[in-house]
């Protein structure tokens, strides 16, 4: 994303609590504010409310193992072909800053950013253009994944988490829009449950947006969904709603 050509050069001031319609940095680029940090996303299809935690959109099953072209080493470009039409649809750039990587056979293992392409149908192969060239070439057996920025349409971590969580909301965001997303650093955050003073806060699995309680043993492995912050204040159980916050430390960084 040439951020250059839309604002001309770096900005004197950029407002962390801003949001707008039009991309003015690249997806996941580093604001430090304080003992903040921020990262630029792009919101998904639904508002955002305030003090949430969120996560990355969820990867599709058509992106996922699918054929690609034979580049040679050194080549900038790679041809990929998304699963079914409509499901597994791309639009223009829908992947920039994203990833493609070789899920198996010759070249297995390597990741390359993606810097552009055009509108991809399912099930008809695209052209990607890559920042870094190839580095081993792949054969027409290999396969190859493509992966959005995790900054990319993010939305507000369901109850049932289907991806990573990357941040915490400091402001209402409308759908579609871009914004900054604190990772690190104080935060309010809505509360699920009883949380310790002190203590490492994970996804809810039953409030969503919300944090609860780390607890490495326990039931149905809902600990291993990660930390995701520390806690300042407790706060009191939201029992589905977003109207109880406490506050922390985000830990996403």
């Amino acid at each position: 994303f040439d951020w250059r050509a839309i604002l001309g050069g770096i900005p004197n001031v950029i407002d962390p609590f801003a949001e707008s319609s039009a991309q003015q940095f690249p997806l996941g680029t580093k604001l430090v504010y304080g003992e903040e940090t921020y990262r630029y996303c792009r919101n998904g299809a639904s508002a955002l409310l305030v003090s949430n935690l969120v996560q990355a959109v969820a990867p599709l099953a058509g992106h996922i193992n699918e054929a690609i072209g034979v580049p040679a080493v050194g080549d900038t470009t790679i041809t990929f072909t998304p699963a079914v039409v409509t499901t597994d649809d791309l639009a223009a750039n829908e992947l920039q800053d994203g990833y493609i990587f070789i899920y198996d056979n010759t070249g297995e293992g390597h990741k390359y950013r993606i810097k552009s392409h055009p509108a991809i149908v399912g099930a008809v192969s695209g052209t990607l253009t890559l920042i870094d060239p190839i580095r081993v070439a792949p054969v027409a057996a290999s396969v190859a994944t493509v992966m959005h920025n995790r900054f990319y349409n993010v939305i507000v971590k369901p109850a049932d988490q289907t991806a990573i969580c990357v941040g915490f909301t400091q402001q209402a965001v409308t759908a579609a829009y871009f914004f900054w997303l604190l990772t690190a650093g104080p935060t309010a955050m809505m509360i699920d449950g009883v949380v310790v003073m002190g203590e490492m806060v994970r996804p809810s699995e039953d409030d969503a947006g919300a944090v609860a309680a780390q607890d490495f043993d326990e039931a149905a492995n809902v600990g291993n969904t990660g930390i995701v912050g520390r806690v300042m204040e407790i706060g009191a159980d939201a029992a589905g709603g977003a109207a109880t916050f406490g506050f922390g430390i985000a830990m996403l960084e």
